[in-house]
């Protein structure tokens, strides 16, 4: 909010004392905070905006807003809503008339169209999460346990149950 006033009164910072209060009186005669529930909203009624940005999106009056407006004794609300909301725009959103479908009887439907024939999916998707499936490869099929050793690499045992090399040969190993 300081931010905005002091951009308006650049211009009048070089102004006497007295004039220059009177312009941060009508800079500020547009900016409003409202507080509600411990915190606070600032509404900007030059720009339509509320920080809480209903009065944006909606582009109608939100809370703050009205609060404002009604301490200000302002009847007229409606140049703060946007067009869309007012009575004219609805009245021009239905001023085309609509045709309604013809009896199915009357419809034309070409020869193609009416050949060609719809067949419902082959697949049904079951309920619920979808289930993580891992892929095997071709000879992972038929094991029973996945677990390789640090060893020597096959799989079914781990290094601690090793037998493809005995203890000295594996020292001697390690060694080289």
């Amino acid at each position: 909010m300081a931010e905005y006033i002091n951009s308006r009164l650049v211009e009048a910072r070089e102004l006497p004392i007295l004039n220059f209060l009177e312009q941060i009186r009508e800079s500020t005669n547009y900016i409003y905070g409202v507080y509600e529930e411990g915190r606070k909203y600032i509404v900007r009624l030059d720009n339509r905006t509320c920080n809480c940005d209903r009065f944006q999106l909606d582009e109608i009056l939100c809370a703050h807003v009205s609060a404002i407006l009604k301490s200000k004794h302002v009847k007229k609300i409606k140049a703060y809503c946007s067009d869309y909301y007012k009575k004219e725009a609805l009245v021009k959103t239905y001023e085309m008339s609509l045709c309604p479908m013809p009896d199915k009887q009357d419809w034309h439907v070409p020869p193609e169209v009416l050949e060609d024939v719809v067949l419902p999916s082959k697949y049904k998707r079951p309920p619920g999460r979808p289930k993580k499936g891992r892929k095997n490869k071709s000879s992972e099929k038929f094991s029973s346990t996945s677990n390789r050793c640090g060893k020597c690499g096959y799989k079914g045992h781990n290094r601690r149950t090793c037998n493809y090399f005995s203890k000295e040969m594996w020292h001697f190993l390690h060694r080289i």
